[in-house]
């Protein structure tokens, strides 16, 4: 129940968020708050990845090490995972019911204005944190989930 606890109060903050963005948007144009958004999460992913790193207390992280710490990021937000596939050079996973996702299509945000924010915010945001942990590895959507009912496919992948 802890994860639908945590679900329910991200989607929620994510209600906000949206809101605010459609805000923003009304007064400067979608096109302008998108590329602020992806400014904001530019600056934030060197310090989420830098926080994961001196946390977690390992100098070198192999692929194994990186997802096991990027993984926490969905989890806080109440997204829960399941791996699809596990090779030295790639950890592909589910994303399943998503905060995010719910949370800007509860507060109205067309389906384009939520894909570039996963795409270009939250992606954006795990593959600039995870690079702190290893520079030679990449996080990546594979695939866009086509309804709330769907899911993503993301991985870690080296290169």
């Amino acid at each position: 129940m802890a994860i639908e606890d945590t679900l329910s109060g991200a989607r929620n903050a994510f209600v906000f968020y949206g809101a605010y963005l459609g805000t923003v948007a009304e007064e400067i144009g979608m096109e302008r708050a998108l590329a602020l958004h992806t400014k904001m999460v530019e600056t934030m992913g060197p310090m989420q990845g830098a926080m994961m790193k001196e946390q977690a207390g390992i100098k070198d992280f192999d692929i194994k090490a990186a997802y096991s710490l990027v993984k926490a990021v969905p989890e806080s937000l109440g997204i829960a995972t399941e791996i699809l596939e596990e090779t030295p050079t790639a950890v592909r996973f589910k994303c399943l019911q998503c905060s995010l996702y719910e949370g800007l299509q509860m507060s109205g945000l067309d389906e384009k204005t939520r894909e570039t924010m996963c795409r270009d915010g939250s992606i954006r945001l795990m593959d600039i944190a995870l690079k702190q942990l290893n520079p030679s590895l990449s996080y990546r959507l594979m695939k866009y989930r086509s309804g709330a009912e769907d899911f993503c496919e993301e991985g870690v992948v080296v290169g």
